[in-house]
């Protein structure tokens, strides 16, 4: 048994190319779920659902922000061994988590998060 056409260090970049891909599209796969899951109202809380690579975003966005390009534009950054945060900071955001809203009393996060598990085999 041998390496017929392939070195392995060609074979561990490829393996690192494909862990990142991965991790990429489980990141648009997670925001596009919170954005078709989030309740509306002025779009506000459905356009902050932020990505930020390496540290937390703390910020807040304004409902005309478009939350999957920005989560593709951070996504693009991410190497293996970063962190990826997504978030939401609206003060409200952990009330609409709880039930607060009619449109997700289920909250936002937790059913996206149990959808990607299951998607994903976490």
């Amino acid at each position: 048994m041998g390496w017929k056409g392939k070195k392995p260090t060609s074979f561990s970049f490829e393996v690192e190319k494909k862990a990142e891909d991965h991790v990429k599209k489980i990141t648009m796969d997670t925001v596009q779920s919170l954005v078709v899951s989030s309740p509306v109202d002025t779009g506000a809380y459905r356009a902050s659902h932020i990505v930020s690579v390496g540290s937390g975003d703390y910020g807040v966005r304004g409902p005309e922000t478009n939350a999957v390009q920005d989560a593709t534009n951070q996504a693009v950054k991410f190497k293996l061994g970063n962190l990826v945060y997504i978030q939401n900071n609206k003060p409200y955001a952990e009330r609409l988590e709880n039930g607060w809203s009619d449109q997700a009393p289920q909250g936002i996060y937790n059913i996206t998060f149990n959808f990607i598990s299951q998607k994903y085999g976490g």
